[in-house]
């Protein structure tokens, strides 16, 4: 067995991967027929299983109203998807960036990469191009915005022979204060109330946009860009081992991180294009997945993609009903759970 094999075949689980998989996979069940009872306006779980079998199986049910179709399938189903798809792309955009950087403090909120798609669609909708083509060309931009950012990071956190994880981390802190910056300037000089509205609503990250016609750029970017990272997951368990040991078992790491680099940066710029931004999920997942099955990429990335999901997906419930009918920003809920862990490790580091 060659070396990279036994490399590829430490383990650490509690349970079964299978087992954590199925369980997982089931809580989203329950968590999508749940969510579907409410929000500002309960649903009876009866309802729910007649709009389902109505959809899928062209059941009718006389009783059934017209406005409970609409709320749960139109409303409340594709914010479940989107949910999934944000929720799972960047936890596991996360786990990749803490086994290139081996630093567990990096995800894409905190090195910038959120922020600087954020200012970028900003500049877009004050000047109006999200008025044309917007489901393809803000994505796009979103996506330049997350590129530029990223690429200032790593030229500041890693520039000469004095950069360090920390110093990564930092640089990624003060970018994310200069777009925060750019994006609350481009809010407050927008001429139209409504317009300042949906800005401040979105730069605190809301799912309440998701409808059917627009899941598909979302999803299938979060779920081929997860697939491409799971296909490079042996290398990445060598990776995360150190560069040197990487590239004396022939990783290309070089290619390995630019990789990783363009697929975070588009993820997260379409997640933020479609959600706004949403903060320490590529932060918090991975470090809960590592615990139940160990830092083997080829079950770290698949059973991270699944709990992203199912927690964005918590997450956007509690925010529907905390304070019904009045919805509150996920950003704020996810800040609340990550920021304390993320000071935390941060403290350790330090130290």
């Amino acid at each position: 067995m060659s070396k990279i094999q036994d490399i590829n075949c430490q383990d650490n689980r509690f349970l079964p991967f299978w087992l954590w998989t199925v369980f997982v996979i089931l809580l989203i069940i329950a968590s999508i027929i749940g969510g579907g009872l409410f929000g500002s306006a309960d649903i009876a779980f009866a309802d729910i299983l007649k709009v389902f079998k109505l959809k899928l199986f062209g059941i009718n049910d006389e009783s059934l109203q017209i406005s409970s179709v609409f709320i749960i399938w139109d409303l409340r189903i594709p914010r479940a998807i989107l949910a999934l798809a944000a929720g799972g792309g960047l936890a596991i955009c996360g786990a990749s960036l803490q086994s290139i950087t081996q630093n567990v403090l990096a995800n894409p909120y905190i090195l910038g990469i959120s922020s600087g798609a954020s200012a970028a669609v900003s500049l877009a909708m004050f000047l109006g191009i999200a008025g044309m083509a917007s489901t393809i060309s803000i994505p796009i931009i979103a996506f330049i915005g997350a590129m530029l950012s990223l690429l200032l990071v790593y030229k500041i956190g890693i520039a000469g022979r004095s950069g360090s994880s920390i110093r990564l981390i930092l640089a990624g802190t003060a970018i994310s204060v200069v777009f925060n910056a750019f994006s609350s300037l481009f809010i407050m000089i927008t001429p139209s109330d409504k317009v300042l509205r949906s800005f401040m609503a979105w730069t605190m990250g809301s799912l309440a946009g998701a409808r059917w016609n627009n899941l598909l750029i979302p999803v299938v970017s979060s779920v081929l860009g997860s697939l491409i990272f799971l296909l490079y997951s042996r290398a990445f368990n060598v990776i995360s081992l150190g560069d040197e040991t990487a590239i004396s078992l022939g990783i290309n790491t070089n290619k390995i991180k630019k990789m990783t680099s363009v697929l975070t940066a588009f993820i997260t710029g379409v997640m933020v294009a479609f959600c706004g931004i949403i903060g320490f999920v590529g932060f918090i997942i991975p470090h809960i997945v590592r615990l139940i099955i160990g830092p083997d990429h080829r079950k770290l990335f698949p059973l991270s993609f699944l709990v992203g999901g199912l927690f964005l997906l918590w997450i956007d419930i509690i925010a529907r009903v905390i304070m019904a009918p009045q919805e509150l920003p996920i950003g704020i809920f996810t800040a609340l759970a990550g920021g304390p862990i993320f000071i935390w490790l941060l403290t350790k580091q330090i130290k």
